[in-house]
């Protein structure tokens, strides 16, 4: 268990309270998703999955088959650890840390027994093998979704700024009209964006988050190459987690990523304070702002993105009982989509959307492609399903002719 070893003192810290699975207060009606969307028994929460963690260190539990709905039956939304909030005093660092816990056993039960990890997460990364990205998508489709757009191809010439797309919005002519969109707004306020074509591949979140930490380390060394050698300042995203992996990984690894890293609620937040885009059009709707996880939580961006959506006009923001740092997962994070079929995640997706609708809101809006799928995904089992936006939609529709 070697990856387990490293994260040890997480697991030794863990006092076994049970906060991360229990605490209710006014801000937090919930703690871990998961938990909620399941029969709840303890293995699906991060105290049992720490006791597991600890029995299999200690010899225990040996590693079986069993342990694989412990592993893989979480978010990593990190929410456990937010409200455990136990930090050193010295440093800052959280004392126990689940994703890093969850995220070490997954690594280490894939190199130790492929053959317990689902088939579903396996054909994830024999696809990334293939094509470069989790999702089995050519790579030429890379270059798609652009064409016709005012932007520069960054392996050629010059670009300040280069957007990394991700692999998910270009897997998806729906998904795809979002960056399409992003470019043209960012052109609207006299931005040219470089991008990289089919030399990006997948910032290789979703493999760590499956347990294989070498081809994401691998995916993340071409990807700091290819953006390096652009020359570009900044570079913006327009996936969650594509941010937190380019803006931590990427720039904490060994030749780090020389660029800045933001993503697009980011960038378009500065615009609009500056004068460089102006909102007229008015929208009339009522909603309520899903922070990603990975945005939110885990990087604490929560005020640009509301900026954004009070600059529209007619725009009324709503907020959820839990909300910010305290929000409910979409449910797709982990690999939760690929966890039995995606049942689960539907089912915390459903939880956020009665979330929003208890909150008053007619609409959901967030700011990451797995989000938007996932709660769609949940809208469409209600007979009143709640429309689900990604900001950079409505942004666009406000800019006026």
């Amino acid at each position: 268990m070697k990856e387990l070893n490293k994260v040890r003192r997480f697991i030794y810290n863990c006092k076994k309270c049970g906060v991360c699975g229990n605490k209710v207060t006014a801000k937090v009606p919930y703690v871990c998703p998961v938990r909620q969307a399941s029969p709840g028994f303890e293995h699906f929460y991060a105290r049992g999955k720490i006791i597991i963690a600890q029995g299999v260190l200690e010899g225990r539990f040996p590693l079986s088959p069993d342990l694989i709905t412990a592993l893989y039956s979480c978010t990593l939304c990190g929410n456990c650890t937010t409200q455990c909030g136990t930090t050193d005093s010295d440093t800052g660092e959280q004392m126990v840390a689940t994703t890093k816990i969850v995220e070490a056993m997954r690594s280490d039960v894939l190199a130790e027994h492929p053959e317990w990890v689902p088939e579903s997460y396996r054909q994830v990364l024999r696809a990334t093998q293939q094509y470069d990205n989790p999702w089995a998508m050519p790579r030429a489709s890379r270059e798609k979704w652009y064409r016709g757009l005012d932007l520069i191809d960054a392996r050629r010439e010059p670009a300040d700024i280069v957007l990394f797309t991700g692999c998910t919005i270009p897997s998806s002519p729906e998904l795809s009209e979002r960056a399409k969109k992003a470019v043209m707004i960012l052109n609207r306020a006299g931005i040219r964006v470089g991008v990289l074509g089919k030399d990006e591949v997948c910032c290789g979140s979703v493999q760590r988050k499956i347990g294989d930490k070498a081809c994401a380390d691998e995916l993340m060394r071409r990807n700091i190459a290819t953006l390096n050698r652009t020359g570009c300042s900044k570079v913006v995203t327009l996936c969650a987690g594509c941010y937190t992996t380019l803006h931590h990984e990427y720039k904490a690894a060994g030749t780090p990523l020389s660029a800045t890293v933001c993503h697009i609620v980011t960038l378009l937040s500065e615009l609009l304070k500056n004068k460089k885009l102006t909102l007229t059009r008015s929208q009339h709707r009522t909603i309520a702002y899903h922070d990603p996880c990975h945005l939110g939580r885990h990087a604490g961006i929560f005020n640009p993105p509301r900026d954004i959506l009070r600059a529209i006009p007619s725009i009324t923001l709503v907020e959820r009982r839990a909300t910010r740092e305290h929000t409910i997962c979409c449910g797709a994070g982990g690999g939760m989509r690929l966890f039995e079929g995606g049942r689960l995640a539907v089912a915390m997706g459903e939880q956020a959307l009665a979330a929003a609708r208890q909150a008053g809101a007619h609409a959901l809006v967030t700011a990451c492609p797995f989000c938007e799928t996932n709660l769609a995904a949940a809208a469409q089992t209600s007979a009143d399903p709640l429309p689900v936006f990604d900001i950079v939609d409505l942004v666009y529709d406000a800019l006026g002719a």
